[in-house]
Parts: structure tokens; sequence; C-alpha cells
């Protein structure tokens, strides 16, 4: 018999669930840890498919997740600590990352839509983050028209990516690229990641990728067109780099074969 969680989000909810969810790619042959910021209480996939375990005996807040061929689905976890975050799940043979780490930003909120018949009014946490995105909407267009200096470039399969320009301000930091399509197909991205990394691939004991979760998106566009050119700007958590450590950017194609990493 299905929870009341589970009819709850399954019935009432998969649209919104949908559209504010992030990818997960995962395979029958490699295990994806998925790191939460508190202890899973529950978890649910959309299609069986797709699997996600952890240990029910004793707080954990790590899964592990494995996929099937198939179509999409969906991955909604719940954490001790009542928060609620849904990501889309896709099959893909090859993985490029083995970890995911769930963002705090990312919950979503149920007890107000369950508990309340009254008309939704702006708290002061809302209000907040609606200030906080136009302060880095601000900033984020601020920040690209001095992106004049190129830091890196990369080109492969007649696609051109671009490192412009990385600010740190206060506990931020902009960094603008730019992507061009010099082919003759569209260019529909999959997954646009920074990572900080440390080692070598080769040296497995000693290598290390941390992805960097963007607190705001200003203009990332979802297609590049043929011969089209397109500038943008994300806003990432104030980061340092130690000894030995780099950043690399990785673009992926959705549905597609290309693939373009940077180490900067």
């Amino acid at each position: 018999m299905k929870s009341l969680f589970q009819i709850y989000l399954f019935l009432i909810l998969p649209g919104i669930l949908t559209a504010q969810a992030e990818t997960i790619y995962c395979n029958e042959f490699q295990n994806v840890v998925v790191m939460s910021p508190s202890p899973i209480s529950q978890a649910v996939t959309g299609s069986e498919h797709f699997v996600f375990t952890y240990d029910k005996t004793r707080s954990d807040s790590i899964g592990l997740l494995q996929g099937k061929p198939g179509h999409p689905s969906n991955l909604v976890v719940r954490t001790m600590d009542g928060a609620v975050y849904t990501y889309t799940l896709k099959y893909r043979d090859s993985l490029l990352d083995y970890t995911y780490q769930i963002n705090r930003a990312n919950k979503i909120s149920l007890i107000d839509s369950v508990t309340s018949n009254k008309k939704p009014t702006l708290k002061k946490k809302e209000i907040f983050n609606e200030r906080k995105q136009k302060y880095y909407q601000k900033l984020s267009t601020y920040f690209a028209t001095k992106a004049k200096k190129r830091l890196a470039v990369k080109r492969k399969d007649e696609m051109r990516i671009e490192v412009l320009g990385l600010q740190h301000h206060r506990d931020e930091v902009y960094v603008t690229f730019s992507i061009k399509n010099r082919s003759t197909i569209n260019y529909e991205i999959g997954s646009l990641a920074l990572f900080k990394v440390q080692g070598k691939k080769s040296r497995r004991s000693s290598f290390q990728k941390i992805r960097l979760e963007p607190l705001y998106t200003k203009k990332q566009p979802e297609i590049i067109l043929k011969e089209e050119l397109r500038q943008f700007t994300v806003v990432y958590p104030k980061f340092s780099l130690g000894e030995h450590q780099k950043l690399r950017l990785e673009l992926n194609e959705d549905q597609g074969s290309r693939f373009i990493g940077l180490n900067f």
C-alpha cells in the first residue's frame, strides 16, 4: 500500500516536480552515489527500471542509483529534516560522473500546499530569495560586460567553448561562458557542469572531482542552433583552489555523442 507521501507526489504534483528537476544519468553497470545534505527518510523512483537504494536501518545520507534502458523517469527524495528533492533520471551507457551532491537550494516546499487552503502569501524567506535572484541578475549582467579576456578555450566536433571571465564578489563567483556551434547540426545541451579537480585520472587513489552547484544562471541556453554564438553567466558559491587543484568544465550533448571537457 502506497504511503500518503507517495500518493501526494505522484497524483498531485507531477508537473511541478518535472519542471524543477535536474538530471542524473545512470546505467546498470555502475553505481551512481547520491549524497544528501541530511539523512534520507524516504526515496521513490517513478519507474521500475530505475533503482535507488539506501540504508533504512540507520540514519544515512548516501544512496546508490542504477538504471536500465527505457523512458526517462524521476527520483523523489525526502530527508529527515522535512525537505523534499526531485530529479529527472535518464539512462546513459557511458557515465561522465559517478557522484551527485543534492543541493539544499533545490528543495521543494510541500507543507503550505498540503495543509493550507488559504491564498499563498509571500513569506520573508520568499521575499529574500526574490531579492537575491535580482541581485544575481544585476551582477551577472555587469560582469558579463567586463568579461573580455579569454581565460580558456576548447574546440572539438565543430563546437567552440570559451571561459571569458571569472569574477569573485563577496560570497559568489561569476563565470561567463561562450559557446559557438560551427556545425550544420543544432546542439542540444544535456548538461553543463563545473568541477574542482585535484590529481590525475590515471592515479585514481589521488584523483578527486567535486561538482560545483550553481546558485543562479543568466541566459543559459538549452540549445545552440547551427552557426549560432551564445554567451551567458553562471553564479557559483565562493570557492578557492588549493595547490595542484584546477577547474574543469564539461559540456555534454543531450541525446548525442558530442562532448567537450576543458581544464583551466
